[in-house]
Formats: structure tokens, C-alpha cells, sequence
């Protein structure tokens, strides 16, 4: 057990006795008071490792649970809920039913008056009319119906297809509240850029640009302190788009959903086989998964076509040796690709090849080259790592990398600060505009150079680069190696992937293919074959009931237990 793992499990150990003793106080029997406890610290270590729920398989255990004071029957307020044959935290079960019943509710058509119609106003923002194509088909959803689930992998065109249906919501929509929104602050800075960027191409004059939003916010700032299912805030918007909702987790897209509107259209975009959530549930692939009206999945690569063999593997890791495996059939050997360099891990390769491909960063940074060119030289690589810990983790080779970047750097050191390091956010600070995972470097002060003090740390933003005093810094972490989870939603030009090795619990499938996809020209990997492949055949699997309950004919009652 890893020391980051230790304190959950001492908390499931201390949940356990408590159940157990509570038990005992409500009058329970004192024959199944060791049961309960037991089960109930398996809800809470489940809970932590991501799952909704724990399956209770033997009648025994669930007699236990049944009699227990400390577990409900659906709905009851009790510490565990105990539905369709599995033990749940109450809050997670409440979550889960939540989420359930507000998806179906929002599973409903509702056709936007458009001039011309629905069909004219997709065709407006396409080069061609084509009723078949998914991105096409994407946003009709989003015009016909309110909620739009929508799937794709990096470079199938997500950014884009939302950026059309921005243009036609506002023109058939002139006075049309809109927002954006993602799990995380960078994430949603990410995409209101990447929308502006689109956007310019397809409104010239700008008119429709002024009616949207100017920035994004993250989910739990949309939602607001009193925003929940108990209905005390709803959101005012008309239109909702949700980025890099992979990452949201079952209590927060219960919240979200909850508090939509009786306006509000959701629009849900993400990718179906990235990385789930850290906390419990994987509800982004249950809704692509579930028999909902407007799921919409892309699947053709536009932007890898200069790298076709990073999509090649991606393709290869997330479908062909998975279905093998699925149905029985022993898995051929991954075909690897001669462009991508494969080694085995080490740590001094892997910090000289990250030094080489900032070469160029560092010298500009010794040069006195501006800011923006050192973040974009920066931003062109990452070294991204399945764990935080052990010789080939994230904190060992920041503390190596940052170690050799020391010595290049010009100036005086202030502290943990140094002209050229490279730093993360790690605790968000919305009065500066600074958000957990924005990635920033520090350099010498543009007028005063590198002298103990003036040091600032430079962030890319929508509005160009802005520049903060080092003393004027939320907390920090290195960025120059970074765990997959971390990276989730961006994207470079070059990536180095030290995965697990095999047989580790996080090799699997949506790390593998995360890190993968994250390259837009160039992989290495840090690994064997043998990782990947045995990845490719290891799926992470979520225990929850959300893609049972949204199976249900509408009639069936909200749970049973």
C-alpha cells in the first residue's frame, strides 16, 4: 500500500467501527454488528478508489444489511443505502438517483424555432449541407433536443463541431443566455480560447462573438453555493456547454443536472475512453453508453494526420486488442509502430531527452527572448507519468529535471523560484485568475532582470501572457513531469509516457490511451510492449447502477432494493 493510500484506508477502518457502533446503539443485532462494519468499510474504501457502490453477492451480507438500522431502504436518510443488490454510501446513492432521474427528464425533444428550420440552420455554419455527418448531426441534436452527449478522441473535431453550434444557437437565438463551463479551471479557460479561436473564422464581423461569453468558469462556480437537487438555485441559462466532462464525477453531474433550468439545453463534451473521474463514478461513459436521443460520437482523426501512427496505436489500444480479449479470443501482439521510440524507463534518458526538447526554451530564457516564446518553446513537451511515486514517478524526475535546470539558469535562486522553472498551480486563486493545473514559467522581470526578487512567473491567457510577482504566487508544484491525470485535456506537440509497468492497478486502458493521445506529432514511450498490451486488455471498471438506471423503461419506479 502506497503512503498516499494509508490515510483513506484508515479512514474506511474508522468508518467501519463507527458503523459498527452505531449499529449496536440503534438497537441493532450484535450477531451481525461485525458484518455491517466490515461491509461498510468496503462502501467507503470502494467510494475512494472510484466506485458508486460495492456489490453485496451473498445473502448472507445483505440479510446483515437489511436489518441493520444503519442502512436504508431507497430513499431513507441512513449513513448507507442498500439498492439493487449493492451497498452504497447514502450520498453516493442519492447522487446516483439524482442523476438518473434528471437525465431522463432532460432526454427530451424540444426543437428551437429556427427560420427555415432546423435542417437550414445547421446547413448556415457548414460548408456543405450533409445530414449524415456526426459533427452535422451534433449540433441538430443540440437544437432539437436538450441534452447533447458528445464523444470524440483529440482531433475529431469536438471544438469545432461546438463552435457551429454556437453560430447557430445565436443567430436563431439572438437573446440567448449562454455559458461555458469544465471540472476544472484550466480546462475551462482552455476551452473558452479554443471556442474564440474557432469562432473567429466563422463570425468575421464579430457581431455574434459579442452576444457570447468572454471566458469560461468551472462547473462548480456555474453551479454556485446553493446550487443542488434540492432545487435552491436553478441555472437561468439557455444553453450550457460542459468540456472535458469525462472528468466529471457522479455527486457533481448530479448538481449540474439537477439545476438545469426548465430552458436550459446541456450540451456534454468529452471523450467516452479517456480517464474517468478521480472521484467516484464514470458517468461521461455511461451517458455515451445509455439508449439516450442524443448521444453523438466522432470518430474521424483530422489533426493526426501527420502523425497517422500516434492514431494508429491510440485506435489499436482502445478497440481492436480490447474486443479480442472481450470476446474470448487471445489477443495478437501489438503492431508497434517503427515512429515511436520504445525503451525501457530510465530515468536520467528520460530527463536528458526532456533537457533536448526544451533546449530551445532555455536558451531563449538566457537570451531574454519574450515571454511568449518562451511558453510556447515550453509548451511544445511533457513528460507524462502514470504514478507521483517510485524512481520513474512524477516528483523524481521534476526533482531531477529541475535539479539539471538549476544550474542552466541565469541569476540568483529565490527559494523554490529560478529563472526557467517551470511550475503548476495547484490550489485555485480566482481573484489573480489562477487556477489549479495552469502551467506557467518563471523568468527574469522584463525591465529589471534576475536579481534576487524580481523574478515573476509568466501564464498564457486568452488575453496574451500575463505576469505575476513570485511573492504574489498561489501554491505550487514542478511541471516539468506530470501524471496523465494531470494532462488530461490538453494536448503537445511532443509527449514522453512512462506508464505502468505490467501488472501495476494503473495500467490500464483509459491511462494508456490518455497519455497516448495527448501527442500530437510525436510519442516515446517509456515502457514495454508488454505494459501496453496488457493495458489494452484492461478496461477500468466502475461499479455504479447510472447505466442500469437510465436502461429502465421510464415507468419502473425511480430504484427497488
Amino acid at each position: 500500500m502506497t503512503r498516499a493510500a494509508e490515510p483513506g484506508a484508515r479512514l474506511a477502518r474508522e468508518f467501519g467501527r463507527a458503523m459498527q457502533a452505531l449499529h449496536l446503539r440503534m438497537e441493532g443485532g450484535a450477531g451481525s454488528a461485525a458484518s455491517v462494519g466490515r461491509w461498510a468499510e468496503l462502501a467507503w474504501r470502494e467510494a475512494d478508489a472510484g466506485h458508486v457502490c460495492v456489490d453485496v453477492p451473498d445473502e448472507a451480507g445483505r440479510a446483515a444489511l437489511v436489518a441493520s438500522p444503519v442502512v436504508g431502504t431507497v430513499g431513507e436518510p441512513r449513513p448507507l443505502a442498500l439498492d439493487r443488490g449493492a451497498l452504497y454510501l447514502h450520498r453516493l446513492w442519492r447522487a446516483e438517483a439524482t442523476l438518473a432521474r434528471e437525465v431522463r427528464a432532460l432526454d427530451a425533444s424540444a426543437p428551437l424555432p429556427c427560420d427555415g428550420g432546423i435542417a437550414a440552420a445547421v446547413g448556415a455554419v457548414f460548408d456543405r449541407a450533409d445530414p449524415a455527418d456526426p459533427q452535422q448531426r451534433a449540433v441538430a441534436c443540440a437544437l432539437e433536443r436538450r441534452l447533447t452527449v458528445l464523444s470524440g478522441g483529440p482531433g475529431t473535431g469536438k471544438t469545432t463541431t461546438l463552435a457551429r453550434l454556437l453560430v447557430a444557437f445565436a443567430r436563431a437565438a439572438p437573446q440567448a443566455r449562454i455559458a461555458y463551463a469544465a471540472p476544472t479551471g484550466k480546462a475551462a479557460a482552455r476551452l473558452a480560447q479554443s471556442l474564440a479561436a474557432q469562432l473567429a473564422g466563422l463570425d468575421p464581423s464579430g457581431e455574434l462573438r459579442a452576444r457570447l461569453p468572454g471566458s469560461g468558469q468551472t462547473v462548480h462556480r456555474l453551479l454556485g453555493r446553493g446550487a443542488g437537487d434540492s432545487g435552491a438555485a436553478r441555472l437561468e441559462h439557455d444553453l450550457v456547454i460542459v468540456d472535458e466532462a469525462s472528468m466529471l464525477d457522479i455527486e457533481l453531474a448530479a448538481r449540474l443536472f439537477a439545476s438545469a433550468g426548465p430552458a436550459t439545453r446541456l450540451v456534454l463534451a468529452g471523450d467516452r475512453d479517456q480517464l474517468a473521474s478521480v472521484e467516484a463514478g464514470a458517468v461521461f461513459a455511461d451517458l455515451c453508453a445509455a439508449p439516450l436521443g442524443g448521444v453523438v460520437v466522432l470518430e474521424r482523426n483530422y489533426r493526426q494526420q501527420d502523425a497517422p501512427d500516434i492514431g494508429a496505436l491510440a485506435a489499436r489500444i482502445r478497440a481492436p486488442v480490447a474486443a479480442g480479449v472481450a470476446a474470448g479470443v487471445e489477443a495478437g501482439p501489438l503492431d508497434w509502430p517503427a515512429s515511436i521510440a520504445l525503451a525501457p524507463p530510465s530515468a536520467p534518458a528520460i530527463v536528458e531527452e526532456a533537457l533536448d526538447a526544451w533546449r530551445e526554451a532555455l536558451a531563449a530564457i538566457g537570451s531574454g527572448a519574450a515571454a511568449s516564446q518562451v511558453l510556447a518553446a515550453y509548451d511544445r513537451h511533457r513528460v507524462l507519468v502514470a504514478m507521483r511515486e517510485g524512481p520513474h514517478g512524477a516528483d523524481a524526475l521534476n526533482a531531477a529535471i529541475a535539479s539539471r535546470v538549476r544550474r542552466l539558469a541565469p541569476g540568483r535562486n529565490a527559494g523554490d523560484w529560478y529563472a526557467g522553472r517551470f511550475a503548476m498551480v495547484t490550489k485555485n486563486e480566482p481573484g489573480l485568475g489562477l487556477f489549479n493545473g495552469d502551467v506557467g514559467v518563471c523568468l527574469p522581470h522584463p525591465e529589471r532582470g534576475a536579481r534576487d526578487g524580481d523574478l515573476v512567473v509568466a501564464f498564457d491567457g486568452a488575453q496574451g501572457v500575463r505576469l505575476f510577482p513570485i511573492l504574489q504566487m498561489p501554491a505550487c508544484q514542478d511541471a516539468w513531469a506530470m501524471t496523465v491525470h494531470k494532462a488530461q485535456g490538453s494536448e503537445f506537440e511532443s509527449v514522453a509516457l512512462v506508464p505502468a509497468a505490467a501488472g501495476h492497478a494503473l495500467n490500464t486502458r483509459e491511462l494508456v490511451y490518455t497519455g497516448v493521445t495527448r501527442a500530437r506529432r510525436r510519442l516515446s514511450v517509456w515502457g514495454s510492449r508488454e505494459a501496453i498490451e496488457e493495458a489494452a486488455s484492461r478496461p477500468t471498471r466502475r461499479h455504479g447502477r447510472l447505466a442500469e438506471r437510465l436502461a429502465e423503461p421510464q415507468s419502473d419506479p425511480a430504484g427497488r432494493r
